[in-house]
Parts: structure tokens; C-alpha cells; sequence
């Protein structure tokens, strides 16, 4: 029996890497699709002050109830990532303090632009409590499914150590789809590779609230409220193919 396992987790580590050499491998020979989201000339500026990119991400700027501050990408991002990557990052900040980060990754001809986005997290110490697929809109800008991580972090305050939790909400989008899975999304790219010959450009976009234990069901409001104020001026298009 135990032989049989080793057998079959050697086969499907196979598979894993047979697909993304063909990925790759096709990637290299096919026409590069435009993305799922509006890009700007904007130059991005690193965390060292200096350029990084010539582009960015649109995102907007003046929402109703916010101020809207512009993110640096961390160089860690910037010397992992394809050079290819396209980022938009902003914070959105209430009166009250409280702020919504929204950051979109969008991949060039190098599909590792995206990964999984619990690594995002579990690599800065936040712990995934709870993981939830969650419908979310029938039509117009925005995304059909999202997936909403509850979130929580050990820190310290004054010298105590002190729990914060955080509500991080995502969905990827390409020309014509969208999908709150990230192997449906990869399922899509190879697909129209081997059938269409087009290799879809994907953005990751996603929303991030930190708040109080016990407080998530309220920051997840805040970020919905605030996905259906932004998606329509970042969206290629108002109409998208959902799962």
C-alpha cells in the first residue's frame, strides 16, 4: 500500500511538472492576449524611492468616503516576479482610520507572475482561519465569486502581545473571464494555449481589511462596498464570462 501511494504521488508530481513545462514550453510560441484590466503609463515608484516600471496598474483615486493613497511595491516583489509584472497598489482611508489595501498583479508572457495567494499571506505571519468561496455579483463590473480569507496575526502593542485579524478578498480576471479558483484559472490558460493559441494575460486582484477579532463579518462590508466603487474603473469590461 505504501508503495502504491509513493507511486502515485510520484506520478501526479509528474504530471505537475509536465504541465507547466507545456505551459511554458507553449507560452513561448503564442500570441500574448491583452489583459483583464486597464492599464495606465504611470511609472511605478519601488520602496527605494527609485522606478521600477514604466507602467501601472489604473486604479481610481477619488471614491466617495475615502482618500487614497499610493503603495510602493516591496523590492522582494520586484526581484522574485518576471519583469513583465504589471502592479497597482493602493490604500483607501476612511475618516475614521480604518483603510482597505487593493493591489492587482498582472502577469506578461511568464505565467509565475501569479501564485497561490495563501503564500502572500502565510509569508508575512498572517494565519488563514477561515476560507470561504462566496458569490458576489450577477452582472455589470466586479467579479461573479470571490474567495474570502479570515485572517489573524500575533503581533505586539506597548510590549504585549496583541491578536489582529484581517479580511482578504480576491478573484482573478482576464480579457473575457473571471474566476474566484486559482486552478480553474490555470485549467482556462492551458486550455486556450493548446486550443486557441493565445496565452490569456490574468490580473490578481484582491482587497485587504485588517480589524479586531470579531469584527470580520463588518470589514468584509467595507471591502464588498468598496469592490463594487473601484471594479468598474480598473475592468477592461463591464461583461465578463464567469464560472
Amino acid at each position: 500500500m505504501k508503495r502504491l501511494a509513493n507511486i502515485l504521488a510520484a506520478v501526479a508530481l509528474g504530471l505537475i511538472g509536465l504541465t507547466g513545462w507545456l505551459v511554458g514550453s507553449m507560452a513561448s510560441r503564442q500570441t500574448l492576449d491583452r489583459p483583464g484590466v486597464k492599464l495606465s503609463s504611470v511609472p511605478l515608484i519601488g520602496e527605494d524611492g527609485r522606478l521600477a516600471r514604466s507602467n501601472t496598474v489604473a486604479l481610481p483615486t477619488q471614491i466617495d468616503g475615502y482618500r487614497f493613497e499610493t503603495l510602493p511595491v516591496s523590492n522582494v516583489e520586484l526581484t522574485s516576479l518576471p519583469a513583465d509584472t504589471v502592479f497597482g497598489r493602493g490604500r483607501y482611508i476612511r475618516s475614521d482610520g480604518s483603510w482597505v489595501q487593493l493591489s492587482i498583479v498582472v502577469m506578461g508572457t511568464d505565467r509565475t507572475s501569479i501564485h497561490r495567494p495563501e503564500y502572500c499571506l502565510t509569508g508575512v505571519g498572517w494565519k488563514v482561519l477561515e476560507q470561504t468561496d462566496k458569490p458576489f455579483g450577477e452582472s455589470g463590473p466586479g467579479p461573479r465569486r470571490v474567495q474570502r480569507f479570515d485572517c489573524r496575526l500575533r503581533t505586539e502593542s506597548g510590549g504585549r502581545p496583541m491578536d489582529v485579524s484581517g479580511v482578504y478578498v480576491f478573484w482573478f480576471v482576464s480579457k473575457d473571464k473571471q474566476t474566484s479558483s486559482h486552478w480553474e484559472r490555470q485549467w482556462w490558460m492551458v486550455r486556450d494555449l493548446v486550443t486557441r493559441g493565445v496565452l490569456q494575460r490574468w490580473a490578481y486582484v484582491s482587497f485587504f481589511a485588517p480589524c479586531a477579532p470579531g469584527e470580520e463579518e463588518a470589514a468584509y462590508q467595507r471591502v464588498s462596498e468598496l469592490i463594487r466603487s473601484t471594479a468598474p474603473y480598473f475592468e477592461v469590461s463591464p461583461e465578463v464570462a464567469s464560472r
